[in-house]
């Protein structure tokens, strides 16, 4: 799967679906609240480029993005990290070893979200995980 062939509209709705179930409140009320210009505009290029990123880069700089940029009132790391395991899901691209590198993962998301690495790090992490499954 390719952001460039998905509509934007759907990978939003993805987004607003799975923060209204971690936050428990509605996705008509955090679509009024979140800041996603970003996200959107990111999305957006993805769609445009003339040499897209693969869908594994792709989700894992859609994961990155909510954690640095805090767009829900909490659980940005969960949210991101869950939705970056459907994009995963969605393009058939399998997410290793889940249960058991549970704490490197959130590790991860936290050195992310405290700034100890860029977002171009995490996705080469990711990519990496991804790559030795």
């Amino acid at each position: 799967m390719c952001f460039a062939m998905t509509n934007l509209v759907a990978l939003l709705g993805d987004l607003f679906d799975l923060a209204e179930k971690k936050l428990g409140i509605p996705a008509e009320q955090l679509l009024r609240t979140a800041r996603l210009s970003g996200l959107e505009s990111m999305l957006a290029a993805f769609g445009k480029a003339a040499d897209p990123p693969g869908p594994v880069e792709q989700a894992a700089a859609c994961a990155a993005w909510i954690v640095c940029h805090q767009p829900f009132p909490e659980l940005n790391r969960e949210i991101a990290y869950a939705y970056m395991r459907l994009l995963l899901k969605q393009a058939e691209v399998p997410w290793p070893r889940v249960e058991e590198d549970a704490p490197l993962v959130e590790a991860r998301l936290q050195a992310l979200e405290a700034g100890e690495i860029s977002e171009a790090e995490f996705v080469d992490w990711v990519c990496l995980r991804v790559a030795t499954a």
